[in-house]
């Protein structure tokens, strides 16, 4: 006696599903795991550099760009010399590292007034570089 299947063929459609959960899963998980990096809204030329800092989780950015008159921005937002150490005061509870990304062609001066305020906050300093190539 010969048995006979009553099942029906599944349409391929259906083997999509599961491959499409885990592309879905690692978008998430990319999308996620992308605040790893510290970056700046605000673009400059950084220095280069042969050595590496371990990654900060959280980190406040003081950014200096170049020009006529250079500008400084702690966290995206425009802030004066003098008035940094107090602002790095004011969010130091978030957390206290702070990394400094100056362009290439900024004054060092200008560079040396943003450490002392950041240090004079009471703040961790690191400078932001880019690797040699």
């Amino acid at each position: 006696m010969k048995l006979q299947s009553t099942l029906t063929l599944r349409p391929d459609f259906l083997y999509l599903a599961p491959l499409l959960n885990i592309v879905l899963l690692l978008l998430i998980f990319f999308l996620l795991n992308s605040n790893l990096v510290v970056r700046s809204g605000i673009r400059v030329e950084l220095p280069t550099s042969q050595s590496s800092l371990k990654p900060v989780e959280r980190a406040h950015i003081v950014t200096i760009t170049a020009g006529a008159t250079p500008s400084v921005w702690l966290d995206d937002k425009p802030v004066f010399t003098g008035d940094l150490a107090a602002a790095l005061e004011a969010v130091k509870s978030e957390t206290r590292y702070v990394v400094v990304n100056a362009d290439q062609a900024v004054p060092h001066g200008m560079v040396q007034r943003v450490q002392n305020a950041v240090l004079a906050a009471g703040c961790e300093l690191a400078m932001g570089t880019q690797i040699a190539p």
